[in-house]
């Protein structure tokens, strides 16, 4: 499901050599393309955590299949710069609640032990539809134009639409495929957990916005995302730019920094529980590495390009591993009620500036410069600066002291 999802977020960047040729756009028109799905996003992201908290997530999910699967296929249809942005924005409008939504589902099925790697199995998906939509893309504008490409690749989300309905269940008790003891004991589980943040005064959800560490989380999420949305709209145009890489050849080589992400988010997802779910460093040192790998790259010979995709790949290895990390561990020292709206916070908040900025800041800065490197040096920063973020954001996990005001309930 989020594969699908974000392989119709991250088409866009194939299409977009393209659509800038056919539409006439200049380089910072393709950077407001590619920000304008941030700014639908954002609005349902934050939104959605309280909605999922209301309403079943497995509806709320279904329901987002189906609107975003239309809008992607809308896009195909777009004749102006502003009719392409205004379906950008629907597109974030409709993905908007999956995120928090799909944090709430995994909370009611994963106990804490194993949470961990289940949002990183899930986080999986990123990467995922990112390496799908580069080859799947190319081999499609290969023989049609992108117009085609955007309606083809609408169509998958409403046909997982009828398949998440009848796979998935409503919850832990309807579960046919469990053994009741197997239910009545997971049910258990989860209940004592959510049970131990319980306190006669409990705090209402939304003082979680005085949380520190939220918005330390946030900070982080934002900057590692502007390399990352900066990386995955402008990524193809770059290695356009070496006027030697066939259609299908740049997005291959587009999605490998993806496969190496998958195998990030496993590895750190997987070492992060084994060292007692410690979440703090797993996070921050990587996506600072994200950021000195980056300058690197962007410091290459434009002669040694194939040495630069090397790069590319390496960074794609860890820009991803923040993902699963920061929301289980938001899980993990908040109850419920607070963790569902702080994953919304941050992951829409953060969405917003990575999102809006990265494209943008790409765009603006090769209209001044006449050239990628700069603009990728920014990108670099942001990254390392993201990792200092999260190291700021406090301690997490099993034998730590975790934040004095965050980790107070998860102690009570």
């Amino acid at each position: 499901m989020y594969t699908i999802s974000f392989f119709d977020r991250a088409n866009i960047g194939m299409a977009l050599p393209h659509i800038t040729k056919e539409l006439g756009l200049t380089s910072i028109e393709a950077g407001w393309v590619g920000a304008a799905f941030a700014w639908g996003y954002v609005v349902t992201q934050v939104g959605g955590g309280l909605i999922a908290l209301l309403v079943n997530p497995r509806r709320l999910i279904g329901i987002a299949l189906l609107l975003f699967g239309g809008a992607a296929l809308a896009t195909g249809f777009a004749r102006t710069f502003h009719e392409l942005v205004a379906l950008r924005i629907l597109l974030g409008l409709a993905e908007g609640p999956i995120y928090a939504a799909v944090s709430l589902f995994l909370s009611q099925w994963f106990m804490k032990p194993e949470r961990g790697r289940a949002f990183g199995i899930w986080n999986l998906a990123i990467p995922a539809g990112g390496f799908l939509a580069g080859p799947i893309s190319g081999a499609i504008l290969s023989h049609y134009d992108w117009r085609m490409m955007m309606i083809l690749e609408g169509v998958p989300a409403w046909i997982f639409c009828v398949v998440w309905f009848i796979a998935i269940p409503k919850s832990v008790d309807s579960a046919a495929w469990l053994a009741v003891e197997d239910r009545n004991v997971l049910k258990a589980e989860l209940d004592a957990e959510q049970a131990a943040y319980q306190k006669p005064e409990a705090d209402p959800w939304w003082r979680v916005l005085g949380e520190p560490a939220v918005w330390f989380l946030t900070a982080g999420f934002a900057l590692n995302g502007v390399l990352m949305y900066g990386t995955t709209l402008w990524l193809p145009t770059i290695m356009r730019s070496y006027g030697s890489l066939s259609e299908i050849w740049i997005g291959v080589f587009s999605g490998l920094p993806f496969v190496a992400s998958m195998l990030g988010i496993f590895y750190i997802s997987r070492r992060s529980d084994l060292h007692g779910q410690e979440r703090r460093w797993h996070a921050a040192v990587p996506t600072m590495l994200t950021g000195v790998m980056m300058a690197m790259a962007a410091l290459v010979p434009a002669q040694l390009y194939y040495l630069q995709i090397l790069l590319f790949v390496a960074v794609g290895f860890t820009l991803k591993m923040i993902n699963p990390l920061i929301f289980s561990w938001l899980t993990e020292i908040l109850p419920t009620r607070k963790a569902i709206p702080a994953v919304a916070i941050v992951s829409g908040v953060g969405n917003l500036i990575g999102q809006s900025v990265g494209p943008l800041v790409v765009g603006y800065v090769k209209s001044v410069s006449n050239t990628y490197l700069p603009s990728l040096l920014v990108l670099a920063l942001s990254a390392v600066l993201g990792g200092v973020a999260i190291a700021l954001a406090g301690a997490g996990g099993r034998g730590e002291k975790r934040y004095s005001r965050l980790g107070a309930a998860a102690r009570s």
